[in-house]
């Protein structure tokens, strides 16, 4: 059975693009989340087995706060995604503890690979 990723990505082009790349890779990709607020509806309807989250959100919350409610109701592994290297910003996602932290733009290889890592 294909594994649940759920997307969590407020720019709807790169959204479009990781769910097209994943589910050409396998998975099954149930929802493009725009907004912090449609996370948990989404992980409670669609028990995904990961969340690729953007940090930056065009939302009242980011992804690390949106992460954190995630990981009060179960475990399930976030990898971050953010396009801005800043040492605090990685210092706050890091409290949540991601399966990992990545760069954009990130190769779909990359990707393709750390998924793997987490999800087996």
């Amino acid at each position: 059975m294909a594994k649940t990723i759920l997307i969590v990505e407020d720019e709807p082009i790169i959204g479009m693009e990781l769910r097209e790349t994943l589910e050409k890779a396998g998975y099954k990709v149930p929802d493009v989340v725009r907004n912090a607020d449609g996370v948990m509806p989404s992980v409670i309807k669609n028990t995904p087995d990961l969340i690729i989250m953007d940090i930056y959100l065009k939302s009242f919350i980011d992804g690390i706060d949106a992460a954190q409610r995630v990981k009060m109701i179960n475990d399930t592994p976030i990898i971050f995604l953010t396009a801005y290297p800043n040492d605090s910003i990685r210092k706050k996602a890091m409290t949540v503890k991601p399966a990992a932290y990545l760069l954009k733009p990130i190769r779909d290889e990359e990707l393709q690979r750390k998924i793997k890592e987490v999800l087996e």
